[in-house]
């Protein structure tokens, strides 16, 4: 890899060290599982989640689910959503700028990324708190690149300097100073056209990022039971370029959720599988 600051440095990225285990934690037990799952599909059939999205309600419709158009709830027969959970992978590669450093997926391994994404950082030379700045996030890349436990990169603080296209500009820090996978949070669809274009580079051609994905995207929906509209945007922007797309629940107990883990893990599961069956 090079580095993007100043003088070109050059490293050799260590191996990968991902963690493998022929161990099982269990959360939950098969009776508590089945109740899971026949309580999100009675969520998903009767009650709906909304889609503020006029591309998804068409998919979704034209799929044989129930469209609200005044509401924008979407309401999910348990065939569709069987069908498309039927059609999602259950392993598949998310491509590095170095294939020696792809991530295969799948049941007993584990990879670790960096976490964000965070708005202030201690300025190295200063010491002193401020906003974070695209140099932070190649700074962050680097020791990302640099630590075998870290499978792939994920922006820890946000290019606050680069304004409206600062998710872009994340994905240019990261490209240029680590040679492993990048996960963005791209929002919205003229970001993530842009960003597939970046992608396509990164891979070789799109025939090659739909083989091994040089990016993937996380997607945050609202709870209770919505979408978000710009992330809908750039999800099916992504799908349809074969990135993977992922959706991320954070219901709050009491507040967003019911106030018992059961139910809130119904909210979380609910809008979960909605926007994989948008997708699939």
């Amino acid at each position: 890899m090079t580095d993007t600051m100043d003088d070109p440095v050059f490293s050799v990225t260590p191996p990968l060290e991902p963690i493998r285990s022929t161990r099982r934690v269990r959360f939950l037990d098969d009776d508590q599982l089945d109740r899971l799952q026949e309580a999100t599909l009675t969520v998903l059939e009767d009650v709906g989640v909304r889609f503020p999205n006029e591309s998804s309600l068409r998919i979704l419709g034209d799929g044989g689910c129930v469209v609200d158009a005044a509401t924008q709830v979407v309401r999910f027969p348990r065939d569709v959503v069987r069908r498309a959970m039927a059609l999602t992978p259950r392993s598949y590669t998310l491509g590095a700028r170095n294939p020696a450093f792809d991530l295969v997926l799948e049941e007993g391994t584990s990879y670790f990324t960096t976490d964000g994404c965070g708005v202030a950082a201690i300025d190295p030379d200063t010491g002193l708190e401020r906003p974070s700045r695209k140099e932070d996030v190649a700074r962050m890349a680097r020791v990302a690149d640099s630590l075998p436990s870290i499978g792939f990169m994920w922006p820890t603080v946000s290019a606050q300097d680069c304004g409206a296209t600062s998710q872009l500009h994340e994905m240019d820090a990261a490209y240029n100073n680590t040679v492993k996978h990048f996960q963005g949070m791209v929002m919205g669809e003229d970001a993530a056209r842009f960003a597939v274009e970046m992608a396509t580079v990164v891979a070789g051609s799109r025939e090659a990022l739909r083989a091994r994905p040089a990016l993937s995207n996380l997607i945050c929906s609202i709870a209770p039971l919505a979408q978000d509209h710009a992330g809908l945007e750039s999800a099916l922007v992504m799908a349809e370029a074969g990135i993977p797309v992922g959706f991320l629940s954070m219901p709050t107990l009491g507040t967003t959720a019911p106030s018992t883990s059961a139910g809130a893990f119904v909210v979380g599961d609910a809008e979960v599988v909605s926007g994989i069956v948008l997708l699939q």
